[in-house]
């Protein structure tokens, strides 16, 4: 009896995550949203269901249950779900515009996973980005300077125009 009852809850946990995942890929988010709701009512510790209802809700365009859930399942015991939790993070971030932070979640998902290429590539390709973004406002701001400085170079030259046709005409006034 003892033994059915466990090999019950290990069925139902093992192809109960199935469940949600297989929706997910099929792209029944309802259906996955639905399922991993149901699994967080039973089991409110349940950072894989967690990691399932968080990246669920951001393809629902749910970003706030998506952070929250996401957030909560980067501190599983479990290094590679927290690896991925750390990862969505960082894209969610990334597409925000929140670079620095972004960066930072995708250098902790390369910490709890080493062999996790995906955030490898995101972190370096980030890296570049923001790279190239600095070049490309430090360009930006060495041309507003040289603008700023013909500006005022054409001004010098209109008002010493204006003065010399001051002194010519008080010149002729003179004669």
């Amino acid at each position: 009896m003892k033994y059915t009852i466990l090999i019950t809850v290990l069925l139902e946990l093992g192809f109960g995550q199935d469940e949600g995942k297989n929706a997910f890929a099929d792209e029944r988010y309802d259906e996955a949203r639905s399922y991993y709701e149901e699994i967080l009512l039973k089991r409110k510790n349940d950072n894989a269901a967690k990691f399932g209802l968080g990246t669920t809700a951001y393809k629902q365009k749910d970003i706030e249950t998506a952070l929250r859930f996401l957030s909560d399942a980067k501190n599983s015991e479990d290094l590679k779900l927290a690896s991925k939790a750390y990862y969505n993070l960082g894209n969610m971030l990334r597409e925000q515009n929140k670079m620095d932070e972004s960066l930072s979640l995708y250098k902790k998902a390369m910490e709890l996973d080493p062999s996790d290429e995906d955030a490898k590539i995101n972190y370096e390709l980030l890296k570049q980005v923001m790279q190239q973004n600095k070049e490309n406002q430090q360009d930006q701001n060495q041309q507003d300077q040289n603008q700023q400085d013909q500006n005022q170079q054409d001004q010098n030259q209109q008002d010493q125009n204006q003065q010399d046709q001051n002194q010519q005409d008080q010149n002729q006034q003179d004669q």
